[in-house]
């Protein structure tokens, strides 16, 4: 059993358009201006297994906002405030595996819960707050693994593909980083993560990506 802690440095950008009769608004936020505007943030990763099957479930709760003046001049400045969960659930088989590394398969679902308020400051058209939501659930393959670099340094990673116009059109997500152990119990893993998810219907567009640092601590027992 392994439980993973962990944060995540992300910049967001992208395509969010959750109001019927208002245009959809191009957002690009780094990670300062979404760490000065980061409400809440929640992240867990936890694995189980069992000679070559496992289980991984990955948890997010995001809460952040961001700012565009994309609708200039029809409306001033537009606050997006974004409520993103994200559960992930992965069934894998591990097909390679030694004393100094390990490949995971895995297969299985991915929920996503997004709530967007939108706040439009007055431009020639007068001063607008919406809100809106939507669910959706992505069927997910990929791989994981690692390798040893030496007693204590080691590379770890994953791939991940999904949505295949189920629910989402598509969707992305690649880590790649480097660990330690400091003790036969504690790990600690630094790496880049990259998130993408394009999701449309005739009433919501979710498109945006997520990119950062990953920071995580891990405990195996």
């Amino acid at each position: 059993f392994t439980i993973a802690p962990y944060l995540w440095g992300s910049s967001l950008s992208g395509t969010v358009g959750t109001f019927e009769g208002v245009p959809p608004a191009d957002v690009d936020a780094s990670f300062g201006e979404i760490f000065e505007d980061l409400d809440a943030g929640a992240m867990l990763v936890a694995n189980a297994n069992n000679g070559r099957f496992g289980v991984t479930v990955d948890l997010q709760l995001i809460d952040l906002k961001a700012e565009t003046d994309d609708l200039a001049p029809v409306f001033g400045t537009t606050t997006v405030d974004v409520v993103n969960r994200v559960g992930t659930l992965t069934l894998e088989y591990n097909v390679s595996a030694s004393d100094r590394h390990e490949v995971w398969l895995a297969a299985g679902a991915r929920y996503w819960s997004v709530e967007s308020d939108l706040s439009l400051a007055a431009g020639t058209n007068p001063a607008v707050a919406l809100s809106g939501d939507d669910s959706w659930t992505d069927p997910v393959i990929g791989v994981r693994g690692a390798a040893d670099l030496n007693e204590r340094f080691y590379l770890t990673g994953w791939a991940y593909g999904g949505g295949f116009g189920v629910g989402s059109d598509s969707m992305g997500d690649i880590f790649a980083g480097a660990g330690y152990r400091f003790t036969p119990v504690t790990k600690g893993v630094l790496g880049y993560r990259w998130l993408s998810v394009d999701r449309a219907t005739d009433d919501f567009l979710y498109d945006v990506t997520q990119r950062g640092f990953m920071l995580g601590l891990s405990f195996t027992f």
